[in-house]
């Protein structure tokens, strides 16, 4: 590997290509003066020996022995300055306040795990750049990335770029914002919310706003509230989901210049917040792409026919712990069609609970029958109550008994109709977990 013709190999700093050299001297005016930072894949260890020289704690790693060996020889600059690890296969990530990673992304067929697993405050990154040096069957290069799909990585693996810069060719500085052969992130860490509160349009998501106000601020309710279309312009929301293309709302806004679509295309032009959908487009800066192909590699299930299920699907892919979802109740009129987003919704919602994810729904809600009663929601036990007893350690013991008195044939056949609505009111508001 030493010897392979990819690394940089000199036994002085003066040896190395300069543009390598620039990019460790740039990051170590980045990095706080006693600071601890992990060098991923440091190769022979001139990038290392700089950053410490400027008196950041920084352990090199590299999964190659003799590059190892050769970088304690050289370069030394701590009695652990060097370790030989191979960081494909690190699950706990040592926790430090900074990663360097230059020049390694572009070697792992799937750099997402390592991405992952990085345990630091900031994470200072470089890879080719597609659209400028395109990868042409490089011997140790799996591909490069234009900055677009550098950045979904990124934030795939719970990074969010601050600082974009570049260096233009093989002899050049590192400079802001600049879109040369190499492109360099500067990331911090995502928190993922533990808590999500969805926010649909339908008539539930006055329950939201009560359970809210009640509490004195949507913080004290969930972590995050994330909201679809046209309730980014009501509510407070970390995140907006409007997977509609834009060019097609567009299009239906010409047409009715007064309507809702009109005005929320309006406002989406200047929208401050993130927002989710299907493609975005540079006249909207507000609007991110939905990272689709990250999702299905993910479940391998393409079926969403909502936005709402979008937005679930999303909560699930970035691991919260809990799910509240307001106002997507389905209480349309034309039943039979608002039943297909129902039954996506609940089936995204089937794969959360299956991982774990608590659910909380309002009692007003259509959605999970939450609004009917718990004996309603068990079909076929119509001559018994079914009493559930929970356990120590949390498992359930049925208690089964007969009733006194059965339902007429008249109230049976009722409840085998199924040609109207059911009413959405028939429990007490509230919120109910699962």
């Amino acid at each position: 590997m030493l010897e392979s013709g990819e690394r940089q190999v000199s036994k002085t700093v003066e040896g190395i290509r300069r543009d390598h050299v620039a990019r460790y001297e740039w990051a170590a005016g980045l990095l706080e003066k006693g600071c601890g930072a992990v060098d991923v894949c440091c190769g022979i260890g001139y990038g290392t020996k700089i950053l410490a020289d400027k008196g950041i704690n920084v352990v090199g790693l590299d999964r190659d022995k003799e590059t190892i060996d050769f970088a304690k020889e050289n370069y030394a600059h701590g009695e652990n300055g060097f370790q030989l690890v191979d960081v494909s296969k690190i699950k706990d990530f040592p926790a430090t306040n900074a990663v360097v990673c230059f020049e390694a992304v572009e070697h792992i067929e799937d750099p997402r795990p390592i991405l992952k697993a990085f345990n630091s405050d900031v994470l200072i990154v470089s890879v080719p750049n597609e659209t400028v040096f395109p990868n042409l069957n490089y011997a140790f290069h799996h591909r490069h990335y234009t900055k677009s799909e550098f950045e979904a990585l990124l934030n795939e693996c719970g990074w969010q770029v601050s600082e974009w810069w570049g260096q233009e060719g093989t002899e050049s500085e590192v400079e802001r914002d600049v879109e040369g052969r190499t492109l360099i992130a500067v990331a911090i860490r995502n928190k993922v919310p533990k808590h999500v509160a969805i926010l649909g349009l339908g008539p539930s998501v006055n329950e939201y706003l009560e359970a809210t106000k009640r509490l004195g601020g949507r913080k004290k309710y969930a972590d995050e509230t994330w909201g679809m279309n046209a309730l980014g312009d009501v509510f407070i929301c970390d995140k907006l989901f409007h997977m509609d293309d834009i060019r097609i709302q567009e299009i239906r806004a010409e047409a009715r210049p007064e309507s809702n679509i009109a005005a929320m295309v309006k406002w989406l032009k200047d929208y401050q917040g993130e927002v989710i959908t299907s493609r975005a487009y540079s006249d909207y800066p507000c609007l991110t792409e939905f990272p689709l192909e990250d999702v299905l590699n993910e479940f391998e299930i393409p079926y969403f026919n909502s936005t709402a299920a979008y937005a679930i699907a999303y909560a699930i892919f970035i691991g919260v712990e809990r799910i509240s979802v307001f106002g997507a109740d389905f209480t349309y009129p034309n039943s039979n069609q608002a039943e297909a987003g129902r039954g996506c919704v609940e089936f995204w919602l089937g794969i959360a609970s299956a991982r774990g994810i608590k659910i909380t729904l309002p009692a007003t809600t259509s959605l999970m029958d939450a609004m009917m009663t718990q004996e309603a929601k068990l079909y076929g036990y119509d001559t018994q109550d079914v009493i559930f007893n929970k356990q120590v350690g949390g498992s359930l013991q049925l208690e089964f008994k007969d009733k006194e008195t059965l339902p007429t044939a008249d109230e049976i056949e009722d409840r085998y109709d199924h040609s109207a609505h059911p009413n959405p009111i028939v429990r007490k508001n509230g919120i109910q977990n699962s």
